[in-house]
């Protein structure tokens, strides 16, 4: 007999999702500065604008995702809640909440970086002049 609900066992288990993707959208970003830094090098090795890597764009719409991701999850998980009071109960629930709370920070950085991803560069193009 299949069912949607998780495990009498490990009732809380889902509400590990949202640290995990906010550790992951952090992660993610640092991975975006690092193709950004490598970019530039680079295009300052070319002595000229070239265009962006897919790795940039790759890695900081996978960061924005896993952002918006844990907010999802723990609505979700709180629309949840009301049907299984298990799902936050304990230290996971705590962890989520809180991961939450604070992945809204990074959250914000994830979109401002998707969004600077579209913009001139600020110093104007790159010469060797």
């Amino acid at each position: 007999m299949a069912t949607n609900q998780e495990s009498p066992s490990k009732p809380g288990l889902a509400a590990l999702w949202v640290p995990a993707l906010v550790i992951l959208g952090v992660l993610a970003s640092f991975a975006q500065y690092s193709a950004r830094k490598a970019h530039e090098k680079a295009e300052w090795a070319h002595c000229g604008d070239l265009p962006l890597t897919w790795q940039m764009y790759v890695f900081a719409y996978g960061a924005l995702l896993c952002g918006l991701g844990a907010v999802v999850a723990y609505i979700q998980l709180a629309r949840r809640a009301h049907r299984t009071p298990t799902v936050f109960s304990g230290w996971r629930g705590t962890l989520a909440l809180v991961s939450m709370l604070l992945g809204i920070f990074p959250l914000l950085g994830e979109a401002f970086v998707v969004w600077s991803l579209y913009q001139p560069a600020p110093g104007g193009p790159i010469t060797c002049v």
